[in-house]
């Protein structure tokens, strides 16, 4: 690594990154639990519990990655396959069923994982590097943020909250856009490190001044200090097409974590190894194994940590595992998970939006790097439309598929990458000098 990432910061300046990053870890977790927790109408009570448990392995899984992993200040927060899995079999169970799908999928996590973990112990990661060259990450940065971006807009114009667009709501959000994006422009020194903290502080406040933030209702006295319960939602049980997906999941993720890797490893302008990307999928493989565990969503490298540093100018380690160390002890006092977890969704949306849309351009740098051939323009369109063409396809339209089936085929990212990789590697390969992630 390059001195500029192991720059140490002190003071009050370390407390403040720390707490950013924190904060960042925070805003791309808390929504998850949340949202799975509704899908498969969990009490408030689990609902808290799950969120707990989600920072918890979120905060872990990170500093086992930072110290012992691939070592780059990479964020690991619930992955957005595996989230889209645990909608996709919430849609389709009902009643009773919803309770012992969650049991089959911590079964499919266990499984994922030790999927992972022997795939990491084998000679085969040099070649998977040589996969993810910079069209395929290119399209795949592309697709991951057009995924996300319906969301996003849903959130921040409050269709999420009330069902159509609420004018307040919209308003407060793109106050928060306009500071982080303000902040990230012009500011200096500390000022444009703190942007996206700013933000998330500033729409918090707005939010609880218009009344946006319910009061507690919880009546039960909670505990200031609980270790998360393994197994919460019961003993694992085997379902053979959820194992499937589950497994077939983790590897797609296999992607990610090399794509992630990737992308950060260019931000900080840092070389890497084969054996960087070994260690990124051995702390993958255990993050799935302590997800069935403990009862959450599996985790991924998040590749808007990228955007993050671009957007901050944070580049030191050290207020990296400092806020992910102290996202880990939240985990570990439900007063504080029960605090964050009243962070509005609208306002980690709007907060994130400006680092996400630095993620969409280093997607479409990679693309612009490329020789405009027809080929690789061919490569690129039939990628990118399919993809998003999945997208925009109701749900209703994949009832007829099997469950395992389904939620492979109507995940637009997963389409689409998985038609990139065939395009670019395959169906119209090419040969390696003209492929600059070889270099």
């Amino acid at each position: 690594m390059k001195d500029n990432v192991e720059l140490h910061p002190r003071g009050a300046l370390l407390g403040l990154q720390s707490l950013q990053w924190m904060i960042f870890l925070l805003a791309n977790t808390i929504a998850a639990p949340i949202v799975v927790g509704a899908a498969f109408d969990l009490p408030p009570s689990d609902v808290s519990s799950l969120v707990q448990r989600m920072l918890f392995v979120s905060g872990g899984v990170t500093l086992l990655q930072v110290f012992f992993g691939h070592r780059l200040p990479l964020l690991e927060g619930a992955a957005g396959m595996w989230w889209a899995l645990f909608l996709t079999l919430a849609a389709v169970a009902t009643g009773g069923d919803k309770g012992a799908v969650l049991q089959q999928l911590e079964m499919g996590l266990l499984a994922a994982g030790v999927v992972l973990v022997i795939l990491s112990l084998l000679p085969i990661m040099a070649r998977l590097r040589d996969l993810f060259t910079p069209l395929v990450t290119g399209v795949y940065l592309v697709l991951l943020v057009v995924s996300l971006t319906g969301s996003f807009f849903k959130g921040m114009l409050g269709v999420t909250r009330t069902g159509e667009i609420d004018g307040t709501v919209a308003l407060l959000s793109l106050v928060v856009i306009l500071l982080v994006l303000i902040l990230s422009l012009k500011g200096r020194g500390l000022w444009r490190s703190m942007g996206p903290l700013i933000g998330i502080a500033t729409g918090w406040i707005l939010f609880a001044v218009c009344g946006f933030i319910p009061k507690e209702t919880n009546a039960d006295p909670t505990p200031i200090f609980a270790l998360p319960k393994f197994f919460a939602w019961g003993a694992p049980v085997w379902d053979t097409g959820i194992v499937l997906t589950s497994v077939l999941t983790g590897l797609i993720l296999i992607s990610n974590v090399v794509a992630s890797i990737l992308v950060i490893a260019r931000t900080l302008n840092v070389d890497v190894t084969a054996d960087t990307y070994r260690r990124g999928l051995f702390g993958n493989g255990v993050g799935a194994l302590l997800s069935g565990v403990l009862s959450c969503i599996g985790p991924v490298p998040l590749s808007v940590s990228a955007g993050f540093i671009s957007t901050t100018g944070i580049r030191s380690k050290r207020p990296f595992w400092i806020g992910a160390l102290l996202v880990f002890l939240s985990g570990l006092f439900p007063l504080v998970g029960n605090f964050f977890a009243t962070l509005p969704s609208e306002v980690a949306y709007a907060a994130l939006f400006v680092p996400f849309a630095q993620m969409m351009g280093f997607g479409i740098r990679d693309l612009m790097a490329l020789v405009p051939s027809q080929r690789n323009l061919l490569v690129i369109g039939l990628s990118l439309m399919v993809g998003i063409g999945v997208m925009f396809l109701p749900p209703a339209a994949f009832a007829s598929l099997a469950p395992w089936l389904r939620s492979v085929v109507a995940n637009g990212l997963l389409v689409g990458l998985i038609l990139c990789l065939l395009l670019e590697h395959v169906i119209f390969r090419e040969n390696e000098k003209n492929n600059p992630a070889s270099e």
